[in-house]
């Protein structure tokens, strides 16, 4: 059984979930922030994945976040 998704150049597997993805379900959810488990499943992607991404878009000024506990963080788009 092999994978066959494509990989980017440097030989890591190319991701299928763009941040737009991300963007939408979080604007979509019926919830004012969500945890990157959240994005995960909704998206149907790994939760490592959806946290680094998540931590990406947060560089980009494009969401915010906090910190209810030292392991749970929550993600919102800031004016919305």
């Amino acid at each position: 059984m092999t994978d066959e998704r494509d990989r980017d150049t440097r030989g890591q597997f190319a991701e299928e979930t763009t941040d737009d993805d991300i963007l939408t379900v979080m604007r979509e959810s019926e919830f004012p922030a969500v945890t990157a488990r959240w994005v995960a499943d909704t998206l149907g992607i790994e939760r490592p994945s959806a946290h680094r991404r998540l931590e990406e878009l947060y560089d980009d000024g494009k969401v915010e976040r906090g910190k209810l506990s030292p392991r749970v963080v929550i993600w919102w788009i800031p004016g919305e």
